[in-house]
């Protein structure tokens, strides 16, 4: 069965939600809040996001940020612990008007045949910067595509694109903003295909080989700085 990343506030929801996942034989790793996640994590992989609703209302706006990145990522279930009745809740984004999706369907039908991912462990910031990407590293003019960073961190980035690219595939990048705007080595994570939902299609990027003085540029615009004079 999947693994999966819970976020919930200490109280006796948590334990409730952990009952109902061990009794599915669903492992989870329990977050209180990602500071205290990012500062311990050890690299696990999960197939889905279930999401504790007044934890989140209740959520620092850096735990919103992540989470609202999370969303864009993995399957969501959000939860909701009725102590009157015993009762859990649940919503799914993209579920069709008025269909119920248990937490048993989620992990069955959702978790199950999403492949594990691990969480990024860097900052990212919405961040739009023109791009260029090829399959070669010389990137001539005709081989060259034009496109647009959606975010962007120290570690990666999400660019737009409407054409589907395979995970795995290497490219690379020339950010036209960058002092050194030298080609970066980067590899596709994940890609999100056009029409497949109602979010920017795109691909997430890790970069494999950069110059030490491209990734300071860009941690600059991601910590403030730069970053936010091209934001529009």
């Amino acid at each position: 069965m999947p693994n999966v990343l819970l976020y919930v506030h200490p109280g006796p929801q948590e334990k409730i939600y952990r009952e109902v996942l061990t009794a599915l034989g669903v492992t989870c790793d329990v977050v209180h809040s990602f500071d205290e996640y990012f500062a311990t994590a050890t690299g696990n992989k999960y197939s889905g996001l279930l999401l504790d609703i007044v934890s989140s209302i209740r959520a620092s706006l850096d735990d919103r940020e992540v989470i609202k990145n999370l969303f864009e990522v993995y399957p969501s279930l959000r939860l909701r612990y009725d102590p009157a009745s015993g009762d859990i809740r649940t919503l799914m984004t993209g579920a069709g008007s008025g269909q119920k999706v248990t937490i048993e369907q989620f992990i069955s039908t959702y978790c199950a045949s999403f492949p594990a991912r691990g969480l990024r462990l860097h900052k990212r910031k919405d961040i739009h910067c023109n791009v260029l990407y090829s399959s070669y590293g010389d990137m001539p003019d005709e081989e060259c595509s034009r496109s647009v960073t959606i975010n962007l961190s120290s570690g990666g980035c999400f660019i737009y694109a409407s054409q589907r690219i395979a995970t795995g595939t290497c490219l690379w990048l020339s950010f036209v903003e960058l002092m050194d705007n030298s080609p970066i080595y980067a590899r596709v994570r994940w890609c999100r295909e056009w029409g497949r939902s109602m979010n920017i299609p795109g691909i997430g990027l890790e970069f494999i080989e950069i110059d030490p003085s491209q990734r300071d540029e860009i941690v600059t615009m991601v910590e403030g700085g730069v970053g936010d004079e091209l934001l529009e």
